[in-house]
């Protein structure tokens, strides 16, 4: 994946009509697997950074026309970025209409895994003291909201833990 080009993969990102939905397609995938495989993520946003390849994803959701094959890779994407790094939730907020566009589609495809992955992210987005920690298995890292004690995380670990479905391994 080192021998993707970014400006290539933005511009491809930013097609959408006819023929030109399966370079976006095509992408997307590149994309996702670039950030679904990077071992440093500090380089991958360097390659693909936030700031320039969210507003593109998020733009994608805008456009009524997107087909769900679309929708659903470029929701993985946004859903990776958001594993990576919670502070990409101000990038999709600052799209103007990306929220709304986003919980329209989901309100549509929440049977849909990768809807619900996007879903419980945007939900995360604003986490509290009420918030439990997440695993990737991934890409092999715990996250954990920020609490406001040590008290209160521990608490929310060890439910955690004892959860189904919640491995460390």
């Amino acid at each position: 994946m080192a021998d993707v080009d970014p400006d290539t993969l933005l511009e491809w990102l930013q097609m959408g009509q006819g023929d030109e939905r399966d370079m976006q397609l095509i992408a997307l995938e590149q994309l996702c697997m670039l950030l679904l495989m990077s071992d440093n993520v500090d380089r991958c946003f360097e390659t693909c950074p936030p700031r320039t390849f969210l507003p593109a994803l998020c733009k994608i959701f805008l456009d009524e026309s997107a087909p769900d094959n679309v929708l659903e890779v470029t929701a993985r994407a946004i859903t990776y970025y958001l594993d990576v790094s919670a502070e990409c939730t101000r990038r999709i907020v600052g799209v103007d209409g990306a929220i709304k566009a986003l919980c329209n589609r989901l309100v549509v495809e929440l049977n849909n895994r990768t809807s619900r992955d996007l879903a419980e992210q945007c939900v995360k987005v604003d986490a509290t003291d009420s918030s439990y920690p997440s695993v990737n298995t991934c890409v092999h890292y715990l996250k954990l909201p920020e609490y406001s004690s040590e008290v209160i995380m521990r608490e929310r670990l060890l439910a955690a833990t004892m959860e189904k479905g919640f491995h460390l391994n």
